[in-house]
């Protein structure tokens, strides 16, 4: 099991990826902002190419970070795998709320709402991930208690059922 100064150091490092996929995400829509206000009307291509560049942005961003993860061997490429699989359903969730709150309310709406769906679905897979240690470590004390009440009982459980516990340094030999 994990030490406590671990756990620390892994969820810290977890912090900065957030820090920078919220950044991205906010920078993606500034540039939406920037773009529907005007300031960039005179642009033309250059709007185009920032309106696409600022879309991808963020899918791009947490997909050279994770495998710069494996690259460098802090993950292993499973583990990255699933790491960008939930990343950018978190930005993609995150870029629609942000885009159904810049339609309904503006402009300064669209950026807290982005935020608060992050923040949100990582305050769920942090609930979720305590519901599923806590459910395998009571189902491991179940199995502890009910091995200690056989030893109680004088049985020794076994893969064919429970066998009556023997002496010290008597073994039990089956006949063929």
């Amino acid at each position: 099991m994990a030490q406590y100064t671990e756990l620390v150091q892994k969820y810290k490092k977890r912090q900065k990826d957030t820090l920078l996929d919220t950044v991205s995400t906010g920078l993606s829509f500034a540039d939406n902002v920037a773009v529907d206000l005007g300031l960039l009307e005179d642009a033309g291509v250059l709007a185009d190419t920032l309106e696409t560049v600022s879309t991808a942005l963020p899918f791009a961003l947490v997909a050279v970070t994770e495998q710069c993860k494996v690259i460098l061997g802090k993950t292993t490429q499973r583990a990255a795998a699933e790491n960008t699989v939930y990343r950018l359903v978190k930005t993609g969730a995150a870029m629609g709320a942000g885009a159904l709150a810049f339609a309904a309310g503006g402009p300064a709406a669209a950026i807290p709402t982005a935020m608060s769906v992050r923040v949100l679905m990582d305050q769920y897979k942090s609930k979720a991930l305590l519901g599923a240690r806590v459910h395998n470590r009571t189902e491991r004390l179940r199995g502890i208690c009910t091995r200690l009440k056989q030893r109680q009982l004088g049985f020794v459980p076994g893969e064919d059922g429970a066998y009556p516990a023997l002496p010290c340094g008597v073994e039990l030999v089956d006949a063929e």
